[in-house]
């Protein structure tokens, strides 16, 4: 094996996607949450940047309904929860059932309100999880990407899941295993709950709202 026959890849990736300038990263699956809890923190600036509550939702993702009143309902709890008490919010960050029920709910109140823009909405997923198109699209919004090295890797005879990331989001780490068509645990959003809330110079509580969830599904 020679150096000649072999070519590199690069792999940090991270930028806006636009148009709404949901900022993304993709990190390894086994960095350390103490360094994306203290990222978090830096990147939210102002006079309190650490959060005062962590709200968690989370549930169904592919067959996932709501009534319309229970939505309007939902919609009017959250942003009022997260307004009030400087909140964090963590989904898994794709554009499918409740996660994308969420980012609805933010641009909705977004044209209604100036203060809802500054709502921090997390989105922790997969590398693997999203297609094989929304990851060539998140390399050439990467900054400083090389746009030659931008192809598809996919095998031809792998099937691909068709998740996308949820556009408004103020964020999206996507966790890389080396997998393709993998799924995000509760680890990290769990971590990263308690990184936030055993941090000695701050007091985070935290809330897990789990819609249509059942009762393996693991909660804070």
């Amino acid at each position: 094996f020679k150096f000649n026959d072999s070519t590199t890849t690069p792999v940090t990736i991270f930028g806006r996607l636009k148009p709404n300038d949901c900022k993304f990263i993709r990190l390894d699956v086994q960095s350390d949450m103490n360094n994306i809890y203290q990222l978090l923190v830096d990147d939210s600036g102002g006079q309190n940047p650490k959060p005062d509550l962590i709200l968690s939702i989370y549930g169904g993702t592919n067959y996932f309904n709501m009534v319309k009143q229970l939505e309007k309902r939902i919609i009017c709890d959250l942003i009022d929860a997260v307004i009030t008490t400087n909140a964090w919010i963590l989904t898994n960050g794709v554009d499918n059932g409740v996660a994308k029920l969420v980012g609805e709910c933010i641009s909705y109140h977004c044209l209604l309100t100036e203060i809802s823009k500054k709502i921090k909405c997390i989105g922790l997923t997969m590398w693997g999880t999203v297609t094989e198109d929304m990851r060539c699209r998140l390399k050439y919004e990467s900054h400083d990407y090389p746009k030659n090295e931008i192809y598809r890797q996919t095998p031809d005879n792998v099937q691909e899941h068709y998740e996308t990331i949820q556009k408004n989001h103020t964020h999206c780490i996507l966790f890389d295993d080396e997998k393709f068509n993998t799924h995000n645990g509760d680890s990290h959003r769990h971590n990263l709950v308690l990184t936030a809330c055993k941090d000695k110079d701050h007091t985070c509580n935290a809330v897990t709202i789990i819609i249509g969830g059942s009762k393996a599904t693991d909660t804070l």
